[in-house]
């Protein structure tokens, strides 16, 4: 009975790895290109910048990201260019990664952009059986089946097309679009595989001059994800003349998210986010803070 129930810690710890989400920033208003290849150097400027997002401190093995990125105007080829690198921990599993998007750029009427981009993406997991103990041994001790640590590096691409016009914006992508296989643990007579499985991303916002130099930004993302729940995002962005913000966001039947942002001497800016959660987990939130530098 114990080697059926290690094994069954396995096989679950490396379903978890295999199938789970990519890694999520509730703001998300400020990672286009994250979500959506298309967007990339959409935003009207380049920048570089850094974020760290830290869930449910109070449990060991909570889910730790940190990220590097950068976005920028090919302004003279019509094109956008990001990248992000990251770092993803989430107890004994973990994805470091780097992600390059390209955008191409079409004007529509009305002043309208409207923009095709794809992604490459190389991802590197982890599992460190070390950290999954064998909650039947009531010495704490590791059991020896679970030793060692297993990696799996993989490459995967996106595609998307993202629309900006009259104060509107609307995005569809798909990322992991080649599903490719990733398995982190070899377990006898297993009928079960991992593989990354597709994101789709539907994301829009909408522009309201509400006074001289204040605007109301409405904003959603949807996300599917195959054999996981969808999530839904939605929110409102207050900006004054892209200084001083405030954002209100709600992930249905998950959590409310409230983020701050200033920017200062028009170069650099700080940001940050709480997320309440009330599922899975509730009373537990997440931190999120980000800094940024306008390069032009």
């Amino acid at each position: 009975m114990k080697k059926i129930l290690l094994a069954l810690a396995i096989i679950g710890a490396s379903q978890i790895a295999n199938a789970q989400q990519l890694h999520f920033m509730s703001q998300y208003l400020q990672h286009n290109s994250m979500y959506n290849p298309a967007a990339a150097g959409m935003s009207e400027r380049s920048f570089v910048g850094v974020t760290n997002r830290s869930m449910w401190s109070d449990f060991p093995g909570n889910p730790k990201t940190t990220m590097v990125y950068a976005d920028f105007i090919l302004d003279n080829f019509n094109s956008g260019i990001s990248t992000y690198l990251y770092k993803d921990q989430t107890g004994p599993t973990s994805r470091t990664g780097a992600q390059v998007a390209y955008s191409y750029q079409i004007p529509t009427f009305q002043e309208g952009i409207l923009s095709f981009g794809l992604e490459l993406r190389g991802i590197q997991y982890s599992l460190d059986k070390s950290k999954i103990t064998d909650a039947l041994n009531g010495s704490g001790e590791t059991d020896p089946v679970l030793g060692g640590s297993n990696n799996k590096f993989v490459f995967d691409a996106g595609a998307g097309v993202y629309w900006n016009v009259n104060n509107y914006t609307v995005g569809l992508a798909v990322s992991q679009l080649m599903s490719s296989k990733l398995s982190l643990a070899d377990v006898p007579n297993s009928t079960l595989s991992g593989k990354l499985y597709r994101h789709y991303n539907l994301t829009g916002s909408y522009k309201i001059k509400t006074g001289e130099d204040i605007y109301v930004i409405p904003n959603f993302m949807y996300r599917i994800v195959e054999n996981a729940p969808s999530d839904f995002d939605m929110g409102v962005k207050v900006d004054y003349l892209n200084k001083l913000w405030f954002v209100v966001n709600k992930r249905v039947h998950q959590f409310v998210s409230l983020q701050t942002g200033v920017k200062i001497k028009q170069r650099y800016s700080v940001c940050y986010a709480y997320d309440y959660y009330k599922n899975p987990i509730g009373g537990n939130g997440a931190h999120e803070i980000g800094l940024q530098y306008d390069i032009n």
